[in-house]
């Protein structure tokens, strides 16, 4: 697995190192679970620089996962088995998928710079736009140990256009007001979403994570949000008319004009996600509000 992504092997204090340049990686190999075996190699490990993983055959109970350090990464008996059958894959098909060693060497970033600060300093825009994270590395792990025995954690940054709008509301050709705001078209599921005016954005994180391509372009994400506009602002209104000795009341259609719709493509923002699987199921995290976003628990009835 790791000499398919071009890391060496050698061996540091009784422990299997693999290393790439800079990057440097040890490894507690388990093939049952032994308690003092992981416990002598976090601790003689503690003052490592580099990633330390502990891969294990056997699942590891929640009350070792849950004290394990921050960054410690735990790849199973599935994840392994995962990684071996893409690497041979790999070699038959010649496609090259991220995987599990990618990991380490994704994870040089910088650490978070606020744009206030870029601003202070006359930096405009540097990087990538990312909804700043509420949740650290910590609050994952908690979250997840406590929902869903979680033992592997990925965060991914998710792309969404951004468009700024404005309709004028009319009933027939008579104007009653204009209709403003911002929509984020996930560039992935394709889903839009009302985006806050007040979201705190970052130009880097210093997380290990997986930078997600969109699957459509922005001139597509800007019909997806023109069809947006169009339904959420589109509704049926009672009008009432006095005609002297008659009121009439007239159900009308309210709605902006397609083609007048002013719409601002504002760019790419990164929404970033924290993946969780676990014992008991998967759960999906907002980084950016500390919501869950999906809970896929497992029927405790396998048979």
């Amino acid at each position: 697995m790791l000499r398919a992504r071009d890391f060496r092997m050698g061996e540091r204090d009784g422990q299997m190192l693999g290393y790439k340049g800079e990057v440097e990686v040890l490894f507690c190999l388990l093939e049952s679970f032994d308690e003092g075996k992981l416990s002598s190699f976090l601790e003689s490990t503690k003052s490592f620089q580099g990633k330390r993983v502990v891969a294990t055959l056997a699942p590891l109970p929640e009350t070792v996962i849950k004290g394990l350090p921050s960054g410690v990464i735990i790849w199973d008996r599935e994840a392994i088995e995962h990684e071996i059958g893409r690497v041979h894959i790999e070699k038959i098909v010649g496609n090259r998928e991220h995987g599990l060693v990618d990991e380490f060497v994704a994870d040089d970033y910088p650490k978070m710079i606020s744009a206030e600060d870029l601003e202070s300093i006359g930096v405009v825009e540097v990087g990538e736009k990312i909804v700043k994270p509420v949740l650290n590395p910590d609050d994952v792990k908690e979250i997840g140990t406590r929902t869903v025995g979680g033992f592997r954690f990925r965060l991914e940054l998710v792309p969404h256009y951004l468009y700024r709008y404005a309709c004028s509301l009319f009933i027939d050709d008579h104007k009653l007001g204009v209709q403003e705001g911002t929509l984020a078209i996930n560039a992935l599921t394709h889903k839009p979403a009302e985006w806050p005016d007040q979201t705190e954005i970052v130009f880097n994180i210093d997380q290990t994570h997986q930078r997600l391509e969109p699957s459509i372009d922005v001139e597509e994400g800007r019909t997806i949000a023109l069809d947006e506009i169009m339904a959420r602002h589109t509704a049926e209104r009672d009008v009432v008319r006095d005609m002297g000795s008659v009121t009439v009341t007239d159900r009308k259609k309210v709605s902006p004009h397609r083609e007048e719709i002013v719409l601002e493509t504002v760019g790419v923002y990164y929404l970033p996600v924290w993946c969780v699987e676990g014992v008991k199921g998967v759960i999906i995290l907002n980084a950016g509000t500390g919501k869950v976003i999906s809970e896929d628990y497992f029927s405790k009835d396998l048979s």
